[in-house]
């Protein structure tokens, strides 16, 4: 991370863990943890959880960014929000399971890479004026998720192919975005959650 982002931005970082991939089918035990989060997360706690210690980092940073979290939700709230229009977390496959699953389970998000198409250390820094993510300009001054040599996605969103992870990747990168107020604890454990559920270890 840039200085002088650690200086505007205290406590922003990303954290990272290596994992294998080998079947990308949806895993059933990931599955059935997910119905029962799912069963879990009425309205009511889905407007709690607001409240918690690592979704209300989340919010105040969206803040902080100049980004209305009500409008515009973090990740975790994203989650929920997307959980009780569908009526239930429905399996995907094993890469989106096992990332929604750390998601819901720490609040904390995990983006996942194509690990032989990034170079750590993963750095969170701003764009630069022509920088461009999969052929679009990006704005000077967004945060950026980048590598030792390009920018991989702007900060809270997906990352586009061939740099996402994908049913032909069978090594995988996994990134944890923290801010401030958000524990190394909390970092690990949804990345060892991630990690788990999407090698079947």
């Amino acid at each position: 991370m840039g200085d002088e982002i650690g200086i505007e931005f205290p406590g922003l970082r990303a954290d990272w863990l290596s994992c294998e991939c080998t079947e990308h089918r949806s895993d059933q035990g990931v599955g059935e943890r997910l119905a029962q989060l799912a069963s879990r997360l009425k309205g009511r706690q889905a407007v709690e959880l607001r409240q918690q210690q690592v979704p209300a980092a989340y919010r105040s940073f969206f803040r902080l960014i100049g980004v209305d979290p009500d409008q515009q939700p973090t990740p975790i709230e994203q989650a929920v929000l997307g959980r009780l229009l569908s009526g239930g977390n429905q399996p995907q496959d094993r890469i989106s399971d096992g990332l929604l699953l750390a998601l819901l389970e720490t609040s904390v998000p995990v983006i996942a890479f194509d690990a032989g198409l990034v170079s750590p250390p993963i750095a969170i820094r701003s764009a630069e004026r022509g920088e461009r993510l999969s052929g679009r300009a990006v704005s000077p001054g967004s945060l950026l998720l980048a590598d030792t040599e390009q920018p991989l996605c702007q900060l809270f969103q997906r990352p586009e192919p061939p740099l996402a992870a994908g049913r032909r990747s069978e090594r995988l990168l996994l990134v944890a975005v923290v801010v401030a107020g958000v524990s190394a604890i909390a970092s690990d454990e949804a990345l060892t959650i991630a990690a788990a559920a999407i090698s079947g270890s």
